[in-house]
């Protein structure tokens, strides 16, 4: 038998989570079903996480890096900053409209965190990570072009995280996803007009 790696194996029932969760819901995603989606023995949970919470805060992360890389490639890639903007913010778009469950299951988090005693920290520190997300963006898009805000980065930083959230919540809800893209058209439109050398 070919021996995992302790993180192949916390990756890959981060990834099993993230299929249970989206699927059932967190509150019904139990260690057993996750070992189960895994195809491992539910010992493999407890050598892995020390608790459900330390699960849901990797889980949480997992799907923030999956939109988060592919934009930073794009924010440092070739191009013009404009173009590079809009195709940073169309990446993270195309990944809510081919994945909606995944940013279900993160606003499913937030609510669960929120109301399971214990477990408060989590949501604050979920929306501290996209309030850094968007800072680390920007910050690598101003240090590749070398250009400057005309207010503070993280400022910035948390209106984009709460514009995004918050479209991406309406779309998840209301289903139309050209409106919602052309609302990102607009936070974009104010980011840019906010960049400057």
């Amino acid at each position: 038998m070919t021996r995992i790696a302790a993180e192949d194996r916390r990756q890959q029932l981060v990834d099993a989570a993230i299929r249970v969760m989206a699927r059932d819901g967190v509150s019904r995603a139990t260690t057993r079903s996750i070992v189960g989606e895994a195809g491992m023995a539910l010992a493999a949970f407890h050598y892995c996480f020390r608790s459900k919470a330390e699960l849901l805060e990797r889980v949480a992360g997992e799907i923030l890096a999956r939109t988060l890389s592919p934009a930073l490639e794009i924010l440092t890639g070739e191009g013009t900053v404009e173009e590079r903007v809009r195709s940073g913010m169309a990446s993270y778009w195309r990944h809510v409209v081919e994945h909606p469950d995944e940013h279900r299951l993160t606003y499913e988090i937030t609510q669960y965190a929120g109301r399971t005693d214990g477990l408060e920290a989590l949501a604050r520190h979920q929306y501290r990570g996209y309030v850094d997300a968007h800072r680390s963006l920007l910050e690598a898009l101003i240090a590749h072009d070398g250009l400057a805000l005309a207010r503070p980065v993280e400022d910035v930083a948390r209106y984009l995280a709460a514009v995004v959230d918050g479209i991406t919540l309406l779309y998840l809800n209301e289903g139309d996803a050209a409106a919602a893209e052309a609302a990102l058209g607009v936070a974009v439109d104010h980011v840019l007009g906010l960049l400057g050398r």
